[in-house]
């Protein structure tokens, strides 16, 4: 028997297994489509320490300590395992369309002061000619990366080696306040000593298991990886939740839109349509752009828009991740991380307790 099976192959998942893989924990990893193979394979991969939020939201400190594991993970990976990470710094501009945006951008500088920098419409053209001259100036943050999300979870899985099954889960076994195993499609029971669920957008399947209050839903979003002539673009740009980058690949990765298409998972014309515009906006003079690779995924939103994370409700030994929406690589690494951590005991359900799912029964 393993000491913590985690069900689910995505950032979070993989997280949860590298770090229980860390205190020597024994890891059964149960995954149905394969490693990295929705939003985890396909996220534009942006990460920023800081996230809109109200002030009585733990979001933002959640935010700030993901960004720092992120690069504490880098180091980890590539200079103790000798593993891709994938990680590196990249600073990132958002353009100002209006005078509001330059209020708020303005603003945000002012208290930001020692990472980051107003760049009026002049500076703004002399560090990149080809973006639009109708922006009025952008807000460049330095204190920003990126990861490429698939060779980030591949890494981790590949440092933890759980033993792996290619299945889905179709039922649990609970007996009184544990649950005993989960048993897969093929029929054969699969037992731990602690279980995580680490579902994404199908965590709804946890949920009615477990007879939860809660749902999440689907967001579904879209990419496009673009060759477009001329250099690489030595920033990320974004405007109004759409960005931009020149990606290691040496395409321009472009993107996302937001979509309610339950479980459609096709990327579509509209789609591309979408963000060929949010391109045009931002760089109206390309030429000669062809359409590399168009995908589609799902983020998982949680009803209160904030992290679902931590302990079954009356099941003390199954434990719960999901709801990280656009941000989800940017919070993966820390979820699991405490999950493993609460699952095998080694840290206080405590630290992130605002974010536990019986969060929505007592509401109710």
């Amino acid at each position: 028997m393993t000491d913590l099976v985690v069900v689910g192959g995505g950032i979070v998942g993989a997280s949860s297994c590298y770090y229980a893989n860390q205190i020597g924990a024994r890891c059964t990893l149960i995954e149905r489509d394969g490693i990295a193979s929705h939003a985890s394979g396909f996220a534009f991969g942006g990460l920023h320490p800081r996230v809109v939020a109200t002030n009585e939201s733990e979001m933002q400190r959640f935010a700030a300590e993901s960004f720092e594991e992120h690069r504490r993970l880098h180091e980890e990976l590539e200079y103790v395992y000798g593993v891709q990470s994938s990680w590196r710094r990249r600073s990132s501009i958002s353009l100002a369309w209006n005078e509001l945006d330059v209020h708020q951008f303005k603003a945000q500088r002012a208290k930001d002061s020692s990472t980051s920098e107003w760049l009026d419409a002049h500076d703004l053209n002399n560090l990149e000619p080809r973006i639009s001259t109708a922006a009025l100036g952008g807000l460049m943050t330095n204190e920003s990366a990126e990861v490429d999300s698939a060779i980030l979870t591949e890494s981790l899985v590949s440092v933890a080696s759980p033993e792996i099954f290619l299945d889905e889960v179709v039922d649990i076994e609970l007996a009184q306040d544990r649950i005993d195993g989960v048993r897969i499609r093929r029929g054969e029971m699969i037992e731990g000593d602690a279980f995580v669920f680490a579902m994404g957008p199908w965590s709804d399947l946890v949920f009615n298991w477990f007879e939860m209050n809660c749902s999440v839903k689907p967001l579904k979003g879209q990419i496009l990886r673009l060759h477009i002539e001329g250099p690489a673009f030595q920033h990320s740009f974004s405007t109004e939740g759409n960005y931009m980058s020149t990606k290691p690949d040496g395409l321009l990765w472009i993107g996302t839109t937001e979509e309610e298409a339950k479980f459609n998972e096709a990327p579509t014309d509209e789609g591309r349509r979408k963000i060929m515009g949010v391109l045009q906006r931002m760089v109206p003079g390309s030429r000669r752009v062809d359409v590399v690779k168009q995908t589609a995924c799902f983020r998982p939103i949680s009803p209160d828009g904030e992290l679902i994370l931590g302990c079954v409700p009356g099941i003390n030994n199954a434990f719960v991740g999901t709801g990280g929406g656009r941000k989800g690589i940017l919070y993966g690494p820390l979820m699991g991380k405490y999950l493993a951590n609460i699952a095998l005991a080694t840290d206080s359900l405590e630290r992130w307790s605002s974010f536990a799912p019986d969060r929505f029964s007592e509401n109710t």
